[in-house]
């Protein structure tokens, strides 16, 4: 769950999805554009954590 607090995590989803969209009838484009939009506007929300460097 913590995962989903990342926007790299959103980003990557609403890359799949696009991914996705050429494996669904054309009826539901419009459904999967709707989500990637979704899932690309909390990647813009959400801010990255920056990982930890061991010094």
């Amino acid at each position: 769950m913590k995962r989903l607090k990342e926007a790299s995590t959103w980003a990557g989803i609403a890359a799949i999805l696009q991914a996705a969209k050429l494996l669904v009838p054309p009826q539901y484009h419009v459904a999967v554009d709707g989500l990637t939009v979704l899932a690309g506007t909390v990647a813009g929300i959400v801010p990255e954590k920056a990982a930890k460097v061991a010094a």
